[in-house]
């Protein structure tokens, strides 16, 4: 049965990624700044992966920007999908979804897209830290963050299904900025994901999205733990 839900989600995009009647971006990847060399694992630590953890830039393409009006220019994105990769120098074609359908496509060995519960989280974690990242160490750490909320239960990036290794200053912050979400915000308004068949798919706040002050419409999702 998974397997058709599967199935049947990919069916709803057109072969070339995007969803029918999205709004598309194409950006060049330039790099991963501020961020900290780390390791992670998706298998409980069995095995482990280098990469870099950290703010993703990016500059959009002037000759064919596709069809969003926003991020123009340069902007900064976090992952949310280890499984695919972009490369530096890379240009890519993304169609705009919602955080809850991201990653796409669906992987029902971590349980993805990520539904509402993870959104909710992630709308926290951005209103509550995005705005005061400065060092290499928050970007870091907030990185970290947002791959144990997409990938893991949004408990600790030190134990669990999602790890990480060789950080230790930022796994530590990460785990006290994700052992404060507790669903009473504040939260970002106007995340949305980047979504690729073939390409890691980014998570970014929309143009003028802001830290609100209350949870609004999002308190009624309160917090809990994810299996």
């Amino acid at each position: 049965m998974k397997n058709r839900i599967a199935i049947v989600i990919a069916a709803s995009f057109v072969a070339g990624g995007a969803a029918l009647g999205a709004e598309t971006i194409r950006a060049t990847f330039d790099s991963v700044s501020p961020g900290v060399g780390c390791q992670f694992s998706t298998d409980s630590g069995s095995s482990w992966t280098g990469t870099i953890a950290g703010g993703m830039n990016w500059t959009r393409d002037n000759m064919n920007p596709g069809s969003y009006a926003g991020l123009q220019g340069n902007f900064t994105t976090f992952c949310i999908e280890v499984t695919q990769h972009v490369a530096f120098g890379g240009t890519y074609e993304y169609f705009q979804n919602t955080v809850a359908n991201g990653p796409f496509p669906a992987d029902i060995n971590f349980n993805l897209p990520m539904g509402d519960t993870k959104a909710a989280m992630l709308s926290e974690l951005f209103g509550r830290y995005r705005n005061s990242l400065a060092s290499n160490s928050d970007y870091g750490a907030f990185q970290m963050s947002v791959w144990e909320i997409v990938y893991d239960n949004g408990a600790s990036v030190s134990s669990g299904v999602f790890q990480i290794q060789g950080a230790a200053a930022e796994e530590a912050l990460a785990n006290t900025w994700l052992s404060s979400l507790d669903g009473s915000g504040p939260m970002m308004g106007g995340l949305f994901a980047l979504s690729s068949r073939e390409y890691q798919d980014q998570i970014v706040p929309g143009p003028g999205s802001l830290a609100l002050a209350g949870a609004g419409g999002l308190l009624a999702m309160r917090r809990r733990r994810v299996g």
